[in-house]
This record gives structure tokens, C-alpha cells and sequence, in this order.
């Protein structure tokens, strides 16, 4: 294959500034189709990046989609379970952005359907694509290979709500609007959560990249034991006997980002410090602290990180993914954990246990 041929799904204000843009930087990319249904916007859009082929929805693309090789799927993740499932059974690989979808029911089936496929479907967590993540998520696992480190015994995250855009310059649309969408339902929480399920919709639309981070950094999965009422922490336990801590409670941070993750080990720790989600240029921050044999490594160190955004490192990996085979650092299975954890702390949140 020598490039991938791309279609998108969306072109908003999403999906034209953190992906579409990106992806036309690539030059093992091709962008040949658009799926959009405000018929300017589309136009203009398809105009700037020299997209040759428009069409009112996915089906209508899906239709005429022999020459395509993946697309990308930016739209409210309420609607995924019908559009994700008109992709992959038209046989191309996905990227969406996160999460997968709302409800566990039909992630599993989202998760299940490529995997049925042998399709490479990829969850938009960009933080997984970050240079000081994956090199934080590396030095852990080669500290617990070779036990030099003694045991992981604790991570702790903290993710105060801040001013995630970081003043980015939104590429806007043609100021038509979106035409309803026939056909196409959007999902509602479970049953169960009654009035919890605005909690727990406005919990997997912000928290649940820290839920997938922690476990990509952890590398095992882990579960909820402990949700305090005022939602400032949530704890939990790795399968190893980890213990967790996820710090949410606000700050006022509109003018600056504040994400952090500490990883102890009995004689180390790494701190990873995680840029706002729409700043570009900026790879992240790992510090490295060493505590035990001198001979081993040195007492402290900080890597430099490259200068790229998440997204456009994010957009690369896909497309090696596609071409290549490379194993996906975000599948869709790690999707469907992170919605099992969050309906874990909505249970707990409600009965204490």
C-alpha cells in the first residue's frame, strides 16, 4: 500500500481542527472523500484540503467506497453504535473520537463486530499517542520485567478541569445547519442510573481519558472501590493490588491545564506531566526518579520530549496502523474497559460499595 486512502465522517469544528487538518499533513495520507451534511460547509471544507468527492451522510459514501481504505469519524459519541457499525460492516478500518460510545451493551458489540472483521478500530485517546506518555508507559513496563524497582505500589492522577482548548484557533464552517439525520438515534445512559446518568455522561465525556490513560500507564486493568460524595476522588485497585487515586475536583483553571500522574514504585517514581488536550507542539513532561542500586540508572533524569501535538502524533499512528499492521495503541477492546469503569464509580457513587 503506498498511501492510505482516507474518508471522513464530519467535519465541525472538531473534526476539522484537531483531525482533518492533521491527517493532510501526512504524507502517506490521502484524503479522497467527505461525509458532511451541511452541504457549505462540506464544500468549503472539501475546497481547502482538496477533497474530491462529497456526500450528504456515510451511507451514500459507504456506497461508493470500493477505492477506500479507513475512515475517521468525527462526530457526538451518542451516535457512534449506528454509524461505527455501517463503517465496519462496510470493511474499512475506523478511528472515532472518545469515548466508543455510552452504554457497555453496545460497546461490546462495537468492540466485538471489528475484531469479527479482523478491521483495526481505533479509540480517539490521543494521550496514548503523547511522546512522554509512551515513554512513561515504557519505563514501567520495563521496571516491572526486570523487579529492579521493587513493586508498583500506587499511581495517582490529578485532573482538575481547565482550559482544555488552550486557545486554539477553531477552523469554523460555513455557518449552515446540520440537517437532521435520519435514522440515526442517539443513545441514553443505562436504565439503572436513573438520575445518575447525567453524572456518569458528563463523566465519560470528560474523565475518560484519565480512566484509559491510568490503565495504559498501569499496563493491567484495574477497578472502582471507593467514590466520595462531593466527586473529588475515585480509588481504585489494579489486578496486581496497585492502589489508584483519580483527584477531579475543579479548581477555576480557565486560563491553564494542570494534568499530572505519579507512578511509585518502591525504589522509583515517574511523573508524567500531560499538556492541555488541544495544545499543539507540545509532547509532555516525564521525570524519572531512581532510588535504589546507583548502578542501575541515574538518580534523576528528565527526557526530552519532541515537540508535536498529541493529535497529529495520534493521526501518524493510525495511519502506520493501517499501512503497516502496527498494533493499536488505543483499541476498541480498552474502550469497552474504560466505560466498565465508569459505570463502576457510578455504582459506587450511589451505594458506597
Amino acid at each position: 500500500m503506498s498511501k492510505v486512502r482516507i474518508a471522513f465522517i464530519g467535519a465541525g469544528g472538531m473534526g476539522q481542527t484537531a483531525h482533518i487538518q492533521n491527517f493532510a499533513t501526512i504524507p502517506d495520507c490521502e484524503i479522497v472523500a467527505l461525509a458532511e451534511g451541511r452541504q457549505k460547509t462540506a464544500e468549503m471544507v472539501a475546497s481547502r484540503y482538496g477533497i474530491q468527492r462529497v456526500y450528504p451522510d456515510h451511507r451514500a459514501m459507504l456506497a461508493e467506497s470500493d477505492d477506500i481504505d479507513a475512515v475517521v469519524a468525527i462526530m457526538g459519541y451518542g451516535v457512534h453504535p449506528p454509524i461505527v457499525t455501517d463503517v465496519l460492516n462496510a470493511g474499512k478500518h475506523l478511528m472515532t473520537e472518545k469515548p466508543i460510545c455510552l452504554r457497555v451493551d453496545n460497546a461490546k458489540k462495537l468492540a466485538a463486530l471489528a475484531e469479527q472483521k479482523g478491521l483495526n478500530y481505533m479509540v480517539g485517546y490521543m494521550k496514548r499517542s503523547l511522546p512522554a506518555s509512551v515513554a512513561a508507559a515504557e519505563k514501567v513496563r520495563k521496571w516491572k520485567e526486570s523487579g529492579k524497582a521493587g513493586k508498583m505500589n500506587y499511581l495517582r492522577a490529578s485532573m482538575p478541569p481547565g482550559d482544555w482548548t488552550f486557545g486554539i484557533q477553531w477552523l469554523p464552517g460555513a455557518g449552515d445547519p446540520a440537517p437532521a439525520y435520519e435514522g440515526v438515534c442517539g443513545e441514553t445512559p443505562p436504565e439503572w442510573m436513573g438520575e445518575m446518568g447525567g453524572k456518569y455522561n458528563g463523566f465519560v465525556n470528560y474523565f475518560i481519558h484519565q480512566v484509559n490513560l491510568i490503565r495504559f500507564l498501569l499496563g493491567e486493568d484495574y477497578e472502582v472501590v471507593y467514590a466520595d460524595k462531593a466527586e473529588a476522588v475515585l480509588v481504585a485497585k489494579s489486578q496486581s493490588g496497585v492502589t489508584v487515586v483519580l483527584e477531579m475536583k475543579g479548581r477555576g483553571l480557565k486560563r491553564s491545564w494542570e494534568e499530572f500522574y505519579m507512578v511509585s514504585f518502591d525504589n522509583g517514581k515517574i511523573d508524567l506531566s500531560v499538556p492541555a488536550p488541544m495544545a499543539q507542539q507540545n509532547g509532555g513532561d516525564l521525570k524519572i526518579y531512581w532510588g535504589g542500586d546507583d548502578s542501575h540508572e541515574p538518580v534523576w533524569k528528565r527526557p526530552v520530549m519532541p515537540p508535536v501535538w498529541s493529535m497529529l502524533a495520534q493521526a501518524r499512528h493510525f495511519i502506520e496502523c493501517v499501512r503497516d499492521g502496527k498494533p493499536n495503541r488505543s483499541p476498541a477492546s480498552e474502550a469497552v474497559k474504560d466505560l466498565e469503569v465508569a459505570e463502576q464509580y457510578i455504582k459506587v457513587l450511589q451505594t458506597g460499595k
